[in-house]
């Protein structure tokens, strides 16, 4: 894999780690507060919300990482050796993580009563908006199975090689 590509890739992996830091930190407390503000009777869903939303983003960075490690192992040629397998898991074992952070808030949703300052539009959009990311979550988990199963077998393969040559 051309050093350039691999650099622009950790790049943008480092980028999106430090967006999410600052995501934890500053934009999710704060979003939350200015809401509860705006609309006092968000205050008690406003703590379960927010710690699942800083948990699912916790999940992406993890993920991120064990992407971070994946991309210096192809760009120094080491991707398909049995240690690259722990990345692969650690990458496919956040992604299960942030789906089940994400059924845990449709779960809420759902058994809630969360106000609403309109017609209850809003909250029909969340419980939507949640089902539809755990069924992606769900998806995304899948593939990323099968692409770890495909790694095995390109490990595999390559020790098989490895003991021809």
């Amino acid at each position: 894999m051309p050093r350039f590509l691999v650099f622009a890739l950790q790049a943008a992996v480092v980028f999106a780690f430090l967006a999410g830091l600052y995501a934890q930190i500053v934009v999710i407390p704060t979003t939350a507060a200015d809401q509860v503000e705006m609309f006092p009777p968000y205050a008690p869903i406003r703590v379960p919300l927010v710690t699942a939303a800083i948990l699912f983003v916790a999940c992406g960075q993890v993920a991120l990482v064990g992407l971070g490690l994946l991309l210096r192992r192809a760009g120094r040629g080491t991707v398909f050796e049995p240690s690259a397998l722990t990345w692969a898991n650690v990458v496919v074992g956040a992604t299960a993580a942030a789906t089940v952070v994400t059924a845990a808030v449709f779960g809420y949703v759902t058994l809630s009563d969360i106000p609403s300052p309109t017609d209850g539009m809003d909250v029909i959009g969340l419980w939507l908006g949640t089902a539809a990311a755990v069924v992606a979550g769900t998806v995304a988990v899948l593939l990323l199975f099968a692409g770890r199963h495909l790694l095995i077998k390109a490990i595999g393969l390559r020790t098989e090689l490895d003991g021809v040559v």
